[in-house]
């Protein structure tokens, strides 16, 4: 038709993690701009006309990146493309605010103040931690969308918002997009006092301490509006919720401590949200999947996962995979896909996954036959939902396809840090990082280790036991009292600082056995619930064994009383 064709090959369509396999691709490419065509499978050259490449990619120095050949390269003018500047990033994300602010126009003069403090926070960050630290440190302009985005959703059901509930909101978003994915404690608290300082110096008028006061929580759970909690009426709607949750969806006790809370909020934070993609980062037994699917049942979403096995094979997950685009872009689903590190069982699985991410869809994994009858069911689907209107383009057709996929297809991916894969998985799938928001679990802290001993101990019996406090109590059990808020000390609040004490002796001994060994034993949350319930397990049977041994001898002495009086009468 005498028509110029552009192909446009993004990085995410190479095989990552296929060093060959790249090559191959790379060899064709060069082929085609060179000789302007190529071989078949019948030998026969094929020839191509009017056919431009455009090739986008990370640049060679990132990790897991692939270099590309010179051969190449010589016939390709090079276009490299920057983050951008400070000033730029203050003038694209201006109208971003100077719109979403204009919702309440009596806080419009906080437009330069908010948009100023939200790109140096950003840049701030993006400055102390690098790729280099940890693999999920990587921040681009991305973030910042998600900021306005977060806080457009919250500002627009509002009939009137004061300045202090503004930079509240502000200072929210802010920590779930910083401070969420820090790992260590001194670093979270940088970032916090880090988004105090940046407030002070760009809100001046407002009370920033009070505005931003801890613990900052935010939900729509118990109102129609996202505005800020109250930790404790949150607490008590989320267990009451968790109570029915066990009885509909899953029987797995779980303790609603301070970190839960946010974690489920966290979570919620993204689900709400289209094109929202989670990155859970935590040991084994931490909660990743029981929380994930907690929020999403609470925000109505399905559940789906993919049953790998060593017989699994990827022609089996482009299957599941077509399946679950059926049911979220025909069907209209809103589904909730949680993909663990360990369903990766090879590298075509996590460049599907990061296909997915990239672009809501995996290209080729509907051809011929497929996508005909695909094509067919959307368009009857289109009908139905659009009231009768036709849509005649098939491109047109396909690409609304894939924005339904976006909004209502959700993908949480939980990984386990302390995993031989983990640092390999991060530096050839950039896509986990940069198209998801990553939610540092890590491992449970002392203070939910003891909230969750406390909670798990209320069916031991300690009243019949005689107990005196230590004269020099330790600090693990003056943490718990302070924890629990006891009054005093007592048997329980001893048992459960005991329980914790084993619990980090046995990881500090497994961690230095390891590094002298070369063979790590890693100690979970999983393990430290285990030792509650074989410990309770064990009380109860020893406290079974001895009531029985009472019972004999009680049975014993009756009879021996019964033998008396019967003596007695024959005397």
């Amino acid at each position: 038709d005498n028509q110029w064709l552009v192909i446009f090959c993004d990085e995410i369509n190479l095989p990552a993690q296929d060093a060959y396999g790249t090559q191959r691709v790379i060899m064709f490419l060069r082929q085609l701009t060179e000789h302007g065509g190529y071989w078949n499978n019948d030998c026969k050259w094929i020839h191509l006309r009017r056919i431009l490449l455009v090739g986008a990619c990370n640049p060679p120095t990132d990790a897991g990146r692939v270099e590309l050949s010179e051969r190449f390269l010589r016939n390709a003018p090079i276009l490299f493309v920057d983050y951008h500047a400070e000033s730029s990033l203050k003038q694209i994300y201006r109208c971003f605010n100077q719109a979403l602010l204009r919702m309440h126009p009596h806080l419009k003069g906080f437009v330069d103040p908010m948009n100023d403090a939200m790109v140096e926070l950003y840049l701030k960050n993006k400055e102390k931690f690098t790729p280099d630290i940890a693999p999920q440190y990587i921040y681009s302009p991305r973030e910042l969308s998600r900021w306005v985005r977060a806080m457009y959703e919250a500002m627009e059901p509002l009939d009137a918002m004061t300045a202090e509930e503004l930079v509240r909101l502000w200072g929210h978003e802010a920590l779930r997009l910083f401070q969420d994915r820090l790992i260590d404690q001194e670093d979270k608290i940088w970032c916090s006092q880090t988004i105090e300082t940046v407030a002070a110096r760009n809100f001046p008028g407002v009370d920033v301490p009070t505005s931003l006061k801890r613990p900052n929580l935010f939900s729509q759970w118990l109102k129609k509006t996202y505005e800020s909690t109250d930790r404790d009426v949150l607490r008590q709607f989320v267990a009451a919720r968790l109570r029915v949750f066990y009885e509909e969806e899953l029987d797995v006790p779980l303790v609603v401590f301070d970190e839960v809370l946010d974690h489920v909020l966290r979570i919620d934070n993204v689900l709400r949200h289209p094109v929202g993609h989670l990155l859970l980062v935590g040991e084994s037994g931490v909660g990743k999947t029981v929380l994930t699917r907690f929020v999403a049942w609470m925000n109505g979403l399905n559940i789906f996962q993919i049953k790998a096995n060593n017989r699994y094979t990827i022609e089996q997950f482009d299957d599941d995979l077509r399946s679950l685009f059926r049911r979220v872009g025909v069907d209209g689903e809103k589904i909730c896909f949680i993909f663990d590190e360990s369903n990766a069982l090879s590298s075509a699985f996590l460049e599907r996954m990061n296909a997915l991410l990239a672009s809501g869809e995996v290209p080729g994994l509907f051809e011929g036959d497929e996508r005909t009858q695909l094509m067919a069911a959307c368009r009857e689907s289109m009908k139905e939902r659009e009231g009768g209107m036709v849509v005649d383009s098939e491109d047109e057709l396909f690409r609304k396809f894939t924005k339904i996929i976006q909004k209502n297809l959700h993908v949480v991916f939980t990984m386990n840090p302390l995993s031989a894969d983990f640092s390999s998985r991060c530096t050839t799938s950039p896509a986990l990082f940069n198209r998801c928001v990553v939610d540092w679990f890590g491992t449970w802290s002392k203070e939910a280790l003891i909230q969750v001993g406390y909670e798990f101990t209320k069916q031991l019996d300690t009243g019949y036991t005689e107990f005196s406090v230590p004269n020099h109590p330790s600090e693990t059990l003056m943490e718990v009292v302070d924890v629990v808020q006891a009054d005093d000390i007592s048997l329980r609040e001893a048992v459960v600082a005991a329980l914790v004490n084993i619990h980090n002796i046995a990881k500090s001994i497994a961690t230095t056995v390891g590094k002298n060994s070369g063979r790590m034993h890693y100690i979970s949350p999983r393990d430290f619930l285990d030792l509650i319930n074989k410990f309770i397990k064990t009380e109860f049977e020893m406290k079974d064994a001895l009531e029985d041994q009472q019972t004999h001898v009680r049975a014993g002495l009756q009879k021996l009383l019964e033998t008396q009086d019967q003596v007695a009468d024959l005397n």
